[in-house]
């Protein structure tokens, strides 16, 4: 059962002894100030030093930056090479190496070190929703993430966001709204990834192999040249996975949740001058796998509900029972139906650069980018086997195939980002100022498709829905030294949002975003094709004070302005279907829109190293309170308006401004080596969502409270971390031994309901250089206590006859070879 309790306490008592300690540090006689102690050793599980520093790569523009020194944290949260406890914001910085040492394999594995943080793939793989301090993202639409996500200083849609984490120099997690300093902006944070880069130096590379259960095998790799000495280099990457599926087919079948992964990516450093650095990254995704394995999680209401009683609901509920009883002897298995396995096929690939030039002490930065996304997945979102209608009850010789729900969508999209910096230091400021522009269309048809209560030859629900987005703005952030230990910080954004979307029944396949555009203009206002505008604008702001109280304690208070910009709901709303209230229909024209979200908040934080008796060690703590107004909900319209209706809304639902919310909570990070060879740290995080109030018009149908609001965060997560490089030497080579447990309580599903808390015990033996060459070999498993439990929803809609979820990953292990050179 999930170890809240201890959460609570490990939680409260380290942050009492984080106020306290500092005090008692202030305590000391005045004629003996305590010295600065020597900052602690990388942890698992914890930030780990050099996060950025170490490389050559190019992402930070080095002005002013400080000289990192053993077990410093270089972090680039405020676009300049910062040691992290001289950062006065909430930032976790994990390198390469503890990436590794975790056993993390793509972005979204980090949730176990970084508590707080959330993923959930509702819809299929690689729609990845992240979720920050509660502030989360809605499944439908083009949103814009409440966490943005960045891959070499480029923002990356949600699509495609689940980046592979091989040959990564480091991972920043950024809390709290984002946007006076550089990229999009954000309500609930940023994820910054940046990809090991070229170096001019030495040339260098590894090669690396994994093997493990479920017959995983896995092949990375990287080789960095220097083609000219000091001015040019490149850097090859690459990464192939292959493993057979985790969910079997209860029914028989190919199963579901494999990998099939191939991965590049190319980095090219140019510094012609000793003024002149420029960074182009090429990267490139591939992915045909099988689809999702959803756990039939339970039965809602009788089909008599929906057919009225008699032979055809009866047949119908006992086929569900029937399922619901081998699912429950089945936790790792799903069920295959008339769409097989389904299918998780992804590509995504991209291009940025990143150029600056330095006079004395200003930079003038550049940061381009271009991606484009394709995803075509299909799910067996009802997570049932096949079922039919009884022959005589609806006139057939024979049972009559039924799908209950199937979901298919198909996304084609293109990115185009730029962003413009210019920033620097004189007297006692240093400041940046920038722009930045991003434009993103459909590459080809997009929209989804909705089998729901069907029989064979029944036109599915077709709906394609092309989408435009254009966002550009202005920012700033300037910082004061009032003396040489109090500094005061402003900043402020200015953004302008624009969307156009073009969606509709069109036929029996997607249409191109210039066949919708051409068809919604031929004047017909029955056909439910049309194109839907928004537009909109406003300012995101940042203020706070950060007093250097010691050398060894950073005190600091800031509040900060977040927003998320309009968005539309597609298609136009315009057929009785859903312009009329009836029993098939409901009048959607107020939602066909979706308004400004905003957020305010203030964090108060401190940042204290400590060495007591040689224990040498780190404890950082903030907490929060926000106040969000406006807050997207989404609402499904399946079984209101008629799946085959020409403006069936894409995914049967819609986003809507419903909710206004409260949010509190308190983060940790704490870490201490008692020894050399040993370290432990605790991360965690406490999060209370409170509703203030639901300002949702009365819906047809739909029944919309404050129980209904999604909570995303848990109210508690936590990791406990400890590495152990073991007294003896084989080969005169450390032996290190890795683990983390963790923990974390309910956490949001949907419309307010909560899926089950759970505990992760991963851990990792690595036996590094062996004997004294670059040979290292380690051993791992994931989930060592073959801990069952729910990941994600799928769907839990009380208006729906039955409800899915998604099973976290079994137990996994394997052992791992790794050449460096």
């Amino acid at each position: 059962m999930p170890l809240e309790p201890i959460i609570r306490k490990a939680l409260l008592g380290t942050v009492a002894l984080a106020v306290l300690a500092p005090a008692a540090a202030f305590a000391q006689a005045s004629g003996a100030p305590v010295a600065a102690p020597a900052s602690p050793p990388p942890t698992p599980g914890s930030p780990a030093p050099s996060a950025s520093a170490a490389t050559d790569s190019g992402t930070s523009q080095n002005v002013g930056a400080p000289s990192a020194g053993p077990g410093d944290i270089i972090v680039t949260a405020r676009r300049r090479d910062e040691k992290l406890q001289n950062v006065p914001i909430s930032v976790a910085a994990f390198s390469g190496a503890t990436l590794t040492r975790s056993s993390v394999q793509t972005i979204a594995d980090i949730r176990t070190i970084s508590p707080g943080l959330t993923f959930s793939s509702e819809g299929g793989k690689d729609n990845t929703a992240v979720t920050l301090r509660g502030i989360g993202q809605i499944p439908t639409g083009e949103v814009t993430p409440g966490v943005v996500t960045y891959f070499a200083n480029v923002p990356l849609a949600s699509l495609g966001s689940n980046v592979p984490t091989f040959d990564i120099a480091n991972v920043q997690v950024l809390k709290g709204p984002q946007g006076t300093l550089f990229g999009r902006n954000t309500l609930g944070g940023a994820i910054l990834i940046t990809p090991q880069s070229a170096s001019t130096r030495d040339f260098t590379g590894y090669l690396e192999g994994t093997y493990g259960n479920y017959d995983y095998k896995e092949v990375q790799g990287a080789v960095n040249v220097p083609l000219i000495k000091d001015i040019l280099a490149v850097r090859v990457a690459g990464q192939i996975r292959r493993r057979d599926p985790e969910i079997y087919a209860i029914n028989g079948g190919n199963g579901f949740n494999n990998v099939h992964q191939d991965s590049g990516r190319v980095s090219v450093l140019f510094t012609p001058t000793d003024w002149l650095k420029s960074t182009t990254t090429a990267d490139y995704f591939k992915a045909r796998e099988y689809g999702s394995g959803y756990y039939l999680l339970r039965q809602n209401f009788s089909f008599g509900a929906l057919f009225g009683p008699g032979a055809i609901a009866d047949s119908l509920d006992q086929q569900i029972q029937g399922y619901l009883g081998q699912q429950k002897a089945n936790f790792y298995g799903s069920f295959e139906d008339s769409s097989g396995s389904g299918r998780a096929n992804r590509r995504n690939e991209g291009i940025s650069n990143d150029t600056s030039a330095t006079f004395g002490n200003f930079t003038l930065r550049n940061i381009f980018g271009y991606r484009k996304n394709k995803s075509d997945q299909l799910i067996n979102t009802a997570a049932v086997g096949p079922t039919f209608l009884p022959g005589a009850a609806v006139g057939s010789p024979v049972d009559v195939p039924f799908t209950i729900f199937h979901a298919a969508a198909l996304i084609e999209r293109q990115y185009l980002t730029n962003e413009t910096q210019f920033l620097g230091t004189f007297n006692r400021f240093n400041f940046i100022v920038g722009a930045f522009y991003s434009h993103d269309t459909p590459d080809g048809p997009s929209g989804s498709t909705f089998d729901a209560f069907t029989t064979p030859g029944a036109p599915a629900s077709v709906v394609t829905a092309n989408v435009r987005n254009t966002n550009y703005a202005f920012f700033g952030q300037a910082t004061y030294k009032v003396t040489d230990t109090l500094n005061f910080t402003g900043g402020i954004r200015y953004s302008w949002d624009k969307v156009s979307a073009c969606g509709g029944a069109i036929g029996t396949t997607y249409a191109s975003d210039a066949t919708c555009r051409s068809i919604a203009n031929d004047g017909n206002t029955t056909d439910g094709v049309g194109i839907v505008s928004n537009r909109g604008s406003a300012p995101s702001w940042t203020v706070g004070l950060d007093w250097k109280a010691r050398p060894n304690l950073l005190l600091y208070v800031v509040s900060r302005r977040g927003y998320r910009g309009v968005n539309v709901n597609t298609p136009l709303f315009e057929t009785p279907f859903t312009t009329t209230n009836s029993a098939n229909s409901v009048d959607l024209r107020p939602f066909q829109k979706t308004g400004e979200e905003k957020l305010t908040d203030v964090e108060i934080g401190e940042k204290w190293d400590f060495n007591v008796a040689g224990a040498r060690g780190r404890i950082n703590t903030a907490a929060y309170y926000t106040k969000y107004k406006n807050a997207l909900q989404f609402l499904n319209v399946q079984g209101i308006v008629p799946s085959n209706a020409p403006d069936n809304p894409t995914n049967a639902s819609i986003g809507v401004n419903a909710a206004d919310l409260s949010i509190y909570g308190v983060e940790l990070e704490a870490s201490v080596s008692p020894t050399r060879n040993l370290t432990l740290s605790f991360n965690g995080a406490y999060t209370h969502v409170t509703v203030d109030s639901v300002s949702l018009p009365p819906i047809q149908g739909i029944v919309f409270t404050k129980d209904s609001v999604n909570k995303y965060a848990p109210s508690f997560s936590g990791t406990l971390s400890g590495s152990w490089t073991l007294p003896f030497r084989p080969l005169d080579s450390n032996l290190t031994l890795s683990g983390d447990l963790f923990m974390t309580a309910d956490f949001g599903g949907q419309y307010g309901e909560k899926l089950p808390g759970y505990n992760l015990v991963n851990m990792r033996l690595d036996w590094e250089k062996i004997g004294g060459t670059g040979l290292d070999l380690s051993v791992f498993v994931r989930n060592l206590t073959k801990e069952r439990y729910f990941a994600a929803a799928d769907v839990l809609l009380n208006s729906f006859p039955v409800n899915s979820v998604a099973v976290g990953d079994p137990r996994t292990y394997g052992v791992t070879a790794r050449y460096s050179f």
